[in-house]
């Protein structure tokens, strides 16, 4: 018999083999997924700055006061470069996320490489949230100095969201760490063999 076909039909049947390949095209989906995200979260922002209305951006910053009839684009600039603080630490932690997916997809699921990817993206996304009340808070004192009644507005918003961000940032981080120590370990422990 064909030693390749034998293989080739031992894979077929090997349920370990059928569930490596799953996890190496979804992780491949996975990876450009990422990159997609990221991009489109960049040009969401861009274009929610400029042709969003004052109004709207009052009501969203968590503003109470009367907006002006129009933002310029010096102040809409502003604006989105503050809101791309955080925004931006969720895109470094997205494309961590895609380093992650690419190991997986490569074969190399349990590569130090992949753990440290994975822990970048758990960073991300703790920065990221706790960034986003900051920004937040900056935002409402840009926008407040807008409005025609000349008062100052600061609106810091703290939710559950956050919350629950820092939270599975921090497990995703512990498991990263603990496989970064797994990894390190099955190195070492294949320089002896």
């Amino acid at each position: 018999m064909d030693p390749s076909g034998i293989c080739a039909t031992a894979r077929h049947d090997d349920p370990r083999a059928i569930r490596l390949d799953r996890v190496r095209r979804l992780s491949g989906l996975m990876a450009t997924a990422s990159v997609a995200v990221a991009v489109l979260l960049g040009i969401a922002m861009l274009l929610y700055w400029c042709l969003t209305p004052a109004s709207t951006l009052f009501r969203h910053a968590g503003l109470a006061l009367a907006p002006p009839t129009d933002i310029g684009v010096a102040m809409r600039f502003a604006a989105f470069a503050v809101a791309m603080i955080p925004l931006g630490a969720l895109i470094v932690s997205l494309l961590s996320a895609r380093r992650c997916f690419g190991c997986f997809a490569a074969g190399r699921i349990f590569s130090a490489d992949a753990a440290r990817s994975l822990r970048g993206f758990a960073l991300g996304v703790a920065a990221a949230a706790l960034l986003k009340p900051v920004a937040g808070a900056i935002l409402s004192l840009l926008l407040s100095s807008l409005s025609p009644a000349h008062t100052r507005a600061l609106a810091l918003n703290l939710g559950s969201d956050t919350v629950l961000s820092l939270l599975f940032a921090g497990m995703v981080a512990i498991i990263a760490g603990v496989l970064v120590e797994a990894a390190d370990v099955a190195a070492e422990n294949d320089q002896f063999v």
